[in-house]
């Protein structure tokens, strides 16, 4: 492993960590679902519905290392795949600040359904998958950025990861802090202003 792969490999966990909070900022099912277990269920609970979310992701990209691998390195497939992705994240880009200014965004504080009878793991799992947008992401964003960690070797792939997965704990620990400390941390407000 030579220094240029580490340096890669760095700039892609970061480039991963600003890229994946793209998603994970994004209000939708998993956001509620996470708001409602943290109310009703507290936040370990919460907590464990990501480590679900984690071996998820973690087996998606596996599947790329192992099935995939061959089919993203053809350069009509990265290029295609690329247009694609940077088209979505502007696309997501400008529909979290259109609602962030118009103030048509927010956290749904007022979450009130039931959380599964499933366990907390399982119920990350199961929201994740679910979740249209989280399949959009992960079938344009997240594929490339896996396939550059793929190029780098296995310390970027480490790298894509471990800073995708900071972003979702980074993000939700603040809503699960927010959620179980009270309301007034997570204002309309304050989430505006944060997307």
């Amino acid at each position: 492993m030579s220094s240029a792969d580490i340096i890669a490999a760095l700039r892609l966990g970061g480039l991963a960590f600003m890229v994946g909070l793209s998603g994970a900022m994004s209000p939708g099912p998993y956001l509620t679902v996470t708001i409602t277990r943290t109310l009703r269920d507290g936040r370990l609970s919460a907590a464990l519905m990501l480590v679900g979310h984690a071996l998820l992701e973690g087996a998606l990209l596996v599947g790329f290392a192992f099935g995939l691998q061959e089919f993203l390195k053809r350069p009509t497939v990265a290029n295609g795949l690329a247009l694609i992705g940077g088209a979505v994240l502007i696309w997501m880009g400008y529909g979290l600040m259109k609602g962030a200014v118009t103030g048509t965004i927010a956290a749904d504080l007022e979450a009130a359904e039931d959380t599964s009878r499933m366990g907390p793991v399982l119920h990350g799992v199961v929201v994740s998958l679910s979740n249209p947008y989280w399949t959009l992401w992960w079938a344009t964003v997240g594929v490339v950025l896996a396939a550059e960690g793929l190029a780098i070797g296995p310390i970027g792939i480490v790298a894509f990861f471990i800073g995708h997965q900071l972003a979702d704990w980074v993000w939700y620990g603040f809503v699960i802090l927010a959620v179980s400390s009270g309301r007034h941390l997570l204002s309309g407000i304050v989430y505006r202003s944060v997307i």
